[in-house]
């Protein structure tokens, strides 16, 4: 995310308003250094601030992370683009946090086990897929992007290579699977990612689930519809489960990892693991569950 564009961006739309850093700071609650360095691009506000500094701009979000101006035609993308830079960025400031912790620990042990032991651990092959803490800046910055119905953020890295990367979404009706759909990201020719994310964003006013899957070579983007036809589905009620950890991957083998769940009624929600063991809920008028498959 370039912080310098977008401070330059922030500090134009307060001159076109004809406040000064002063001024825009005592309406934020906060100190005139405080802007001053937002408009340097030394650093961003706190994501808490983000809502109310770019109303009193007179901006979006997505404009606002995007350091520009956006036509009403490129917001989905740019949205889309958004979400995955700032997840990516959290991540490089968690290795370089890493990084740091690392060396200062080297300096003040000096200690060759400690370090022999470290990067013996950093060598073993790993491969998981992980929820972004709900908690987080990053995931607080995708709920606001994506509206009330929220976002569903994973990160996965993989020690091992892999041939294809599958996102599948079923569909069921009172516990009976009706449909099923696959989303399929090939790596056969290049190679497959160390890292990458999923994106899993419900919108509720346009009854779809917008699925993103990125790494740093590849992007795959689409729209399922949900709750065709159905009768008064504006007024159905909403649930989700999703996987809470860390989670091993277990390649050629398919993984539940979130289950969307609608209901005119009581749902029952129940561990996304119980859906992966085949114990679906007959009672739940309508669920979508995604799942994912790493193949060799």
């Amino acid at each position: 995310m370039d912080l310098v564009k977008i401070g330059r961006y922030v500090a134009g739309k307060r001159k076109d308003l004809g406040l000064t850093q002063r001024q825009l700071a005592e309406k934020l609650g906060m100190s005139d250094k405080s802007v001053s360095k937002w408009e340097r691009g030394i650093c961003l506000p706190d994501v808490s601030v983000y809502e109310e500094y770019c109303s009193i701009l007179g901006i979006s979000i997505n404009e606002f992370l995007a350091g520009e101006d956006i036509a009403q035609e490129n917001i989905v993308k740019k949205s889309e683009d958004n979400l995955i830079q700032v997840t990516t960025d959290s991540k490089h400031r968690q290795n370089k946090l890493k990084t740091i912790i690392a060396v200062l620990s080297v300096i003040v042990l000096a200690a060759v086990m400690i370090v022999s032991v470290f990067l013996l651990r950093a060598n073993q092959p790993k491969n998981y897929i992980v929820p972004v803490d709900p908690n987080s800046a990053e995931m607080k910055t995708a709920e606001l992007l994506s509206g009330m119905d929220g976002a569903f953020l994973y990160h996965y890295r993989t020690s091992d290579s892999f041939q294809r990367l599958t996102v599948s979404v079923s569909e069921y009706q009172s516990g009976k699977r009706i449909d099923r759909g696959n989303n399929v990201v090939s790596y056969e020719s290049i190679g497959s990612p160390a890292e990458g994310m999923i994106v899993i964003v419900p919108n509720f006013e346009d009854f779809t689930v917008k699925l993103v899957i990125a790494d740093q070579s590849a992007k795959l983007s689409t729209e399922i519809p949900i709750l065709n036809a159905v009768e008064g589905r504006e007024y159905i009620g909403r649930s989700a489960s999703q996987i809470e950890a860390e989670t091993d991957i277990r390649f050629d083998e398919e993984q539940y990892i979130l289950a969307l769940i609608y209901d005119n009624d009581i749902m029952h929600v129940l561990n996304i693991q119980e859906f992966e063991n085949g114990n679906i809920p007959l009672d739940n008028d309508y669920m979508y569950i995604f799942s994912v498959s790493f193949s060799k």
